[in-house]
């Protein structure tokens, strides 16, 4: 990020620093079982800030090297089967890769042209009123220009920060290797941890980035099955009682009925309850408290969230919900992220047809109310049913909640 805002005409160390990153993707799909590994797909990202950054041209040619580094270890690893299916599913992703390459560097060509052209016509220009307009064109069209390239600048972040402390655990990991003192077996097993730890965090990012995608191209649908919402919000709730113990936070669940039959989908509803939990143990000190209530109204369930944290100023309250939007970091708290998550949250509720509401408070706290209207679907889930093992999604979601 440094390099690409004070060196933008150093071609060079734009270069190396994609030729590094390739390279520890490569080395991590080698080390994590060849083709099949699932580090293949971080490669999107790699191509898309670079072409961002240096254009159509550049994110192609980094696409065809991409697509050339995952077909060729297909056809080494596995060449003695009759149909190699992993290298028939990888082509297809080389496709997407030159797709992503091809539509971003038309993106990024239109978006010059199109300043460039403003910088004209404001040259020409000679009236003030009109000078003053196209200025003001100008500006929107940078600004816009700017919020993309930090997007993904931030996303570049996001993703290369997980994998140098994964990279540098397995470095720490392999000086140990052959050591059998329990001291040093403690330490690689807390390398280990370390290691899983930032593996959730770059799968949290890469769902919630192809579920904005899905949802930007109308290809997230809903699968509405009967059954107990209250069984199900609690389940969840319970379940992180020990991250918050961990915390010093207190959780406390409470509902008005036992029982409240109802069509949901059970996965979307799960990373709604996960996602608001998650910022109410990010955003609540030590000794805190966070409540969550499920309330029948007939006709709806209202469902809440609602902790005794740093709250919401009343000017970020707008703009809370919105793509990639983050709250000032004086409330973060140094709680890095990519400020999609309540947009999922929103999108996903309203995917239901509900709605939420956000109540809050500088330094008292913050209560996010979800509204579903009761709806009945053709098949059910039972009770049994219903309660999954979610301590891998759990694991995923909460992945930047350390704690102590």
């Amino acid at each position: 990020m440094y390099f690409k805002n004070n060196f933008k005409k150093s071609k060079n160390l734009l270069v190396a620093e994609d030729i590094l990153f390739i390279f520890i993707l490569s080395l991590f799909i080698l080390l994590s079982g060849t083709y099949k590994s699932q580090y293949k797909y971080l490669f999107f990202f790699c191509i898309m800030t670079t072409t961002i950054s240096q254009g159509k041209r550049r994110g192609l040619i980094l696409s065809y090297i991409s697509s050339a580094i995952i077909l060729s270890i297909d056809l080494t690893f596995v060449s003695n089967l009759v149909v190699n299916t992993y290298f028939e599913n990888d082509l297809v992703l080389s496709v997407g890769f030159i797709i992503i390459a091809w539509i971003l560097g038309e993106h990024v060509t239109f978006e010059s042209n199109q300043v460039e052209l403003l910088e004209m016509e404001l040259q020409m220009l000679k009236l003030k009123e009109d000078a003053k307009t196209t200025i003001e064109l100008l500006n929107e069209t940078k600004e816009h220009n700017k919020f993309i390239t930090e997007f993904f600048c931030n996303i570049s972040h996001e993703l290369k920060t997980p994998l140098n402390v994964i990279f540098a655990s397995l470095q720490m990991m392999n000086m140990y290797n052959e050591s059998t003192e329990e001291k040093i077996i403690e330490k690689r097993r807390k390398y280990l941890q370390i290691m899983k730890k930032n593996s959730n965090r770059l799968i949290r990012l890469i769902n919630n980035l192809l579920d904005i995608t899905k949802l930007d191209s109308g290809f997230i649908t809903l699968h509405m099955e009967n059954g107990n919402i209250v069984y199900l919000i609690e389940d969840i709730t319970m379940s992180i009682i020990s991250i918050a113990e961990s915390k010093g936070i207190d959780i406390i669940f409470d509902t008005n009925v036992e029982e409240k039959l109802m069509a949901f989908d059970g996965d979307k509803i799960e990373r709604i309850i996960l996602n608001l939990l998650s910022n109410a143990l990010k955003f609540t000190d030590r000794g805190g408290k966070i409540y969550v209530t499920v309330l029948d109204k007939v006709d709806n369930v209202e469902i809440s969230v609602r902790d005794t944290g740093v709250g919401i100023p009343d000017d970020k309250k707008e703009i809370i919900f919105g793509r990639f939007m983050q709250v000032d970091k004086t409330l973060k708290r140094n709680n890095e992220g990519t400020g999609i998550g309540l947009s999922l949250v929103k999108s996903f509720v309203e995917l239901h047809e509900g709605k939420i509401i956000l109540k809050s408070e500088p330094d008292i706290g913050s209560e996010f109310i979800i509204i579903l209207p009761v709806k009945q679907a053709n098949n059910s889930l039972g009770a049994n049913e219903i309660k999954k093992d979610i301590t891998d999604r759990i694991n995923i979601e909460l992945s930047d909640i350390y704690t102590e």
